[in-house]
């Protein structure tokens, strides 16, 4: 599993800053990163290899992406690169949550949920947090952190006084810094809320596959996706149409969206193959794929 982390923080505290001294840092690790704007990031030109649109190739062997419609769409496609990544971080909104973000880890079994980075403006949280429009975000963020980065520390007064507020507001130990300069080792194997298969929340999940020797009806396979209740989160298939049988189709859904695509021919003895991931609560209904049989 590829280790998986989220900064999060509120606007302006400094998340873009970190995320360009992570991209330049050498420390070895081969990062996929993904931001919502590629226009904020100020990387060194010399070290970027290659820039292809919504990508950033680095010298150093990381990836930058940007982030379309669908983080998770983002993120599945960059899974299925063939490249392999030592590490994914994603940059969060400024308004965002990012431990619902991190959360994506404990579905996607590729994944593994090394924590949330809350980076924190010391002249401005407290502020923030008072502000009854932005208030309740600003807390929700600092709850969700496995780490607090205190950026701007330059710019902080009585610090005593903040790091108390903080201590308030969140239980995760503080890293203190200015300009977002910290030890990159120091960000990573954070994770205190439980990693895939030891938590609550993970427990709450289960996949399913499905295999059909004989070719699937079409119409009976998509129309019991579209009929899936909002438990099932992923699902993903290659499989053998009845209407089709000489053509390899590739099924994907996300949410509510559901794509096919045919990519070349059909295998003799293969069969075809789909595996969902959702909720305990959508057993029942997943029991559905086996009347997915051409008949």
């Amino acid at each position: 599993m590829i280790p998986f982390t989220v900064i999060g923080g509120f606007l302006g505290a400094g998340k873009t800053t970190l995320l360009n001294r992570l991209l330049a840092g050498g420390t070895g690790r081969r990062f996929a990163v993904l931001v919502n704007d590629f226009g904020a990031l100020d990387i060194d030109g010399a070290l970027i290899a290659a820039h292809g649109g919504d990508t950033i190739s680095l010298a150093n062997g990381c990836l930058c992406c940007t982030i379309g419609d669908s983080l998770v769409t983002t993120l599945l496609a960059l899974l299925e690169r063939p490249e392999r990544f030592d590490h994914i971080v994603v940059e969060a909104s400024g308004v965002a949550d990012p431990g619902r973000i991190a959360d994506i880890a404990v579905i996607e079994p590729r994944l593994m949920r090394d924590g949330v980075i809350v980076v924190v403006d010391a002249a401005e949280v407290r502020m923030r947090a008072a502000d009854r429009r932005v208030g309740d975000t600003v807390t929700r963020q600092l709850a969700a952190a496995d780490l607090l980065l205190l950026n701007k520390l330059d710019l902080a007064q009585d610090l005593p006084t903040l790091r108390h507020w903080l201590s308030t507001h969140s239980s995760a130990p503080i890293l203190e810094a200015a300009r977002a300069e910290v030890p990159i080792d120091l960000l990573f194997g954070l994770d205190r809320h439980g990693a895939p298969g030891g938590s609550d929340t993970a427990n709450a999940f289960k996949s399913w596959s499905y295999e059909w020797p004989e070719p699937v009806a079409r119409s009976v396979l998509l129309a019991m996706l579209r009929d899936a209740p909002a438990g099932v989160l992923r699902a993903k298939g290659i499989l053998r149409f009845a209407d089709t049988v000489d053509r390899r189709s590739v099924v994907h859904m996300v949410g509510r969206r559901i794509d096919v695509d045919e990519q070349g021919p059909w295998i003799e003895g293969q069969a075809s193959r789909l595996v969902l991931l959702g909720t305990r609560a959508v057993l029942d209904w997943a029991q559905r794929g086996n009347t997915c049989r051409d008949v």
